[in-house]
């Protein structure tokens, strides 16, 4: 039974000491790579979640007020120093990033409407970065994909169980951001207003809130766990491996990471940041003034 433990012992620190010796750490009390998570909304307005912005709500990014709002945000966000800038792009675009990235360096490229471009790329140059790094993934959707889809097809014998919730949790989403509008009214905030109330602690809590409401308790039949298990794959996962992509650009604990993210990713990446023995969370909300 000793030499049981011992075996499982020295496993265990076989495991585990690669991971400390990557980070260049040997336990939570040493000096933390700080991490600011910026929460936005999606300049480019691509429209791919369940709610839609209508154009008539949509602002115009190059109008001079926004342009003024973009500069306030990143002239905030520099106060941080950061010593990386990271965005909601996927690591196998990072080729493609890295060249538009040098042609607006060189004067080559102008800016795209998204907050990618607007944000990450105007501040990376401002503050001399050489680089902006992608760090996007989706979840682990095997369960539900079609083997060898390129885009995601659901698996034929999935498909009429997952129509069923997936039209339920459009219908309550869709519902539930209705009933929030007629609340609020129809008023359009500034970029500035829209950015800072995302940021803000309570309207974090409140967007993770929603991730267990409704679609959440999904049941096909008693104790089915159609809703854990799809939130849990395309929404949980995803955003656990966004995380391990800054593990992965966290060189030192001296580097300061910026990232730049739709405001729905908040919840979830804040209680990994704030959960890592390697990391420390600075609100951006602190310095949204």
């Amino acid at each position: 039974m000793k030499k049981l433990l011992l075996a499982v012992l020295l496993l265990a620190g076989t495991c585990l000491s690669p991971v400390l010796a990557q980070q260049g750490k040997t336990d939570g009390n040493d000096a933390r790579a700080q991490v600011m998570l910026l929460g936005t909304f999606h300049f480019a307005y691509p429209n791919l979640d369940v709610v839609k912005t209508e154009k008539s709500d949509q602002l115009d990014i190059n109008s001079p007020e926004s342009q003024r709002d973009i500069a306030r945000i990143t002239s905030q966000m520099a106060t941080f120093k950061p010593t990386k800038i990271a965005i909601e792009v996927r690591p196998e675009k990072q080729a493609r990033l890295d060249s538009l990235y040098q042609a607006y360096l060189e004067g080559r490229y102008e800016l795209g409407v998204g907050e990618e471009y607007q944000l990450g790329f105007r501040l990376a140059k401002q503050l001399g970065h050489p680089r902006v790094y992608a760090i996007d993934t989706w979840g682990n959707l095997d369960a539900y994909q079609k083997p060898g889809s390129k885009d995601f097809e659901v698996r034929e014998d999935k498909a009429a169980h997952m129509e069923k919730f997936w039209e339920y949790m459009q219908a309550t989403v869709k519902a539930r951001h209705e009933a929030k509008q007629k609340l609020s009214g129809k008023q359009v905030p500034t970029l500035y207003q829209k950015v800072k109330e995302m940021n803000q602690p309570e309207a974090i809590r409140k967007d993770l809130e929603n991730y267990f409401r409704e679609a959440f308790q999904y049941e096909a039949q008693p104790y089915d766990y159609t809703g854990v298990d799809w939130y849990s794959a395309s929404w949980f996962n995803r955003n656990l491996r966004i995380f391990r992509n800054i593990q992965r650009i966290t060189e030192s604990p001296e580097d300061k990471i910026l990232v730049i993210y739709g405001a729905g990713h908040l919840g979830p990446l804040q209680q990994a940041v704030d959960s890592s023995p390697y990391h420390e969370l600075v609100p951006a909300y602190k310095v949204l003034r």
